[in-house]
């Protein structure tokens, strides 16, 4: 929905406009490197620290590149094999694997993320570290920047070179309580006295001004206001949607993220991005403008995107429906 220079976005929500298709993983894994939290190490890197707690990497000549995902399993948890549909506390590491370079740690942001095994929510390279996996373990991934954006290699936030090798590691450290499924959430039309009004410079969006707004309960369901009413079709949950956004926490000083200035719209499968955006753009047609409200559960969470999303944050997304197919 929304990537972040804070690099969290990206890498969740908006973010993981990581693809839906499939993969052709090679399953790397190797139990000998399991076990005690230091020194796991994949060729031309290796890890320390223990799961959960913190991650070093230490450097040894960058990693080869693949033409596809090769996942090892560093350090075996004794927890229960994840399920599909499982929602997993994750801690990410994100690494380019041919200069060296950290472009993401969830170690660093002081919070996990929490990922769904589900191929449509969060693309093959998330699953594939997860597949036959452990609560507990460690699983390194080598992988391209296509396979982990999903073929928008070009356009990826994290700034890495189509052309360069991509290490994630994974700290899979336990399982949460699912939240309820999109399909089964429906939204409301909103009370236009309650929502925020649009601040625009040069007839560009920059903020929104929560002046007289009350900041909603936390269980109020995604609340949808048609600034302006578009003549497409319809958006469909199914659809990869072109929309430039921007979003914002309760009487934030400034969006957290936005794409207007950048002149960049983000093109996503809805299904990659956090819940109250299916669940709020179902049915809006192209060419809209519309805000979202989207309750903690159908967004961040509890434990939110630190530091510009706290946990249990309400979030504001004006969006432009450009394209849906």
């Amino acid at each position: 929905m929304l990537r972040r220079t804070r690099t969290t976005l990206a890498l969740t929500a908006l973010l993981l406009p990581l693809a839906a298709c499939g993969s052709d993983s090679e399953d790397a894994s190797d139990p000998a490197g399991t076990g005690s939290g230091t020194g796991e190490s994949i060729s031309g890197v290796s890890f320390s620290g223990e799961v959960g707690e913190a991650l070093e990497v230490e450097w040894d000549g960058g990693v080869e590149n693949t033409d596809a995902t090769e996942v090892t399993t560093l350090v075996e948890g004794d927890g229960e094999e994840i399920a599909e549909g499982d929602v997993v506390t994750t801690y990410l590491y994100v690494a380019n694997g041919t200069t060296e370079e950290q472009v993401y740690n969830d170690y660093d942001n002081g919070a996990p993320q929490s990922l769904p095994y589900d191929e449509a929510q969060v693309g093959p390279v998330f699953t594939d570290l997860m597949e036959g996996a452990t609560y507990g373990s460690r699983v390194a991934a080598v992988t391209t920047v296509d396979e982990l954006f999903g073929g928008a290699a070009e356009s990826n936030p994290l700034g890495l070179p189509a052309e360069d090798a991509v290490v994630v590691v994974a700290d899979l450290v336990s399982p949460q309580e699912v939240s309820p499924e999109p399909s089964s959430q429906e939204a409301e039309e909103a009370d236009p006295e309650a929502q925020p009004t649009v601040v625009e410079e040069g007839g560009d969006p920059v903020g929104l001004d929560f002046s007289g707004v009350e900041e909603p309960e936390l269980d109020t369901p995604v609340q949808v206001l048609v600034l302006e009413e578009g003549d497409g079709r319809e958006v469909s949950p199914q659809d990869t949607v072109t929309v430039d956004y921007l979003g914002s926490v309760y009487d934030a000083d400034a969006p957290f993220d936005e794409s207007y200035s950048r002149g960049e719209p983000l093109v996503s499968p809805l299904s990659g991005l956090i819940p109250g955006w299916s669940i709020g753009l179902e049915g809006v047609p192209v060419g809209s403008r519309v805000l979202l409200q989207i309750p903690p559960a159908l967004g961040y969470g509890t434990q939110g995107s630190p530091p510009s999303i706290p946990g249990n944050s309400t979030l504001w997304f004006l969006i432009d429906v450009i394209e849906a197919e």
